[in-house]
């Protein structure tokens, strides 16, 4: 059964787990609950899905399968978007718009993946965060694969 971390806790109990959207008249981005369960929690086991259909974007969460070994990241984020620093995507979208441009974004990723998570206006230090095999660890700027650090 593929193993899912999610970057924040998912209520089991509802249909409609997260939603986002910035603007009346922009994209919708929705997880829909499949399997119904009455727990909280940011780990689960599933099969995950996707639509896109008309001005909207669905992430299914689905009853798991046996034999599906995977470790995948689903990624939910409703202020300033982000963007894969390394690994695979499997799936993502986005809803851009409202208050200083703001983006809500989410996606499917594999295990290994790097996510940079901007902030209002790039005014802050971005946050970094991969899909290990215990979840999503929040990195440090200077752990970053590729950063350079210069010698004087």
């Amino acid at each position: 059964m593929a193993k899912i971390f999610c970057n924040i806790n998912l209520d089991f109990s509802k249909e409609v787990m997260w939603e986002a959207r910035n603007g009346a008249t922009r994209r919708t981005l929705v997880v829909i609950n499949k399997c119904i369960s009455d727990k909280e929690t940011n780990t689960f086991e599933a099969r995950l899905g996707y639509l896109d259909k008309g001005n909207h974007s669905f992430i299914f969460i689905n009853a798991p399968k046996n034999n599906d070994n995977r470790i995948l990241g689903l990624f939910l984020n409703n202020s300033y978007s982000y963007d894969v620093i390394e690994g695979t995507e499997i799936y993502s979208n986005y809803s851009l718009g409202g208050y200083g441009n703001s983006c809500s974004k989410f996606g499917i990723y594999t295990l290994g993946t790097i996510l940079e998570v901007y902030t209002y206006k790039f005014r802050n230090t971005s946050s970094y965060f991969k899909l290990t095999e215990n979840g999503w660890v929040n990195l440090k700027p200077y752990e970053i694969p590729g950063t350079e650090i210069q010698e004087i």
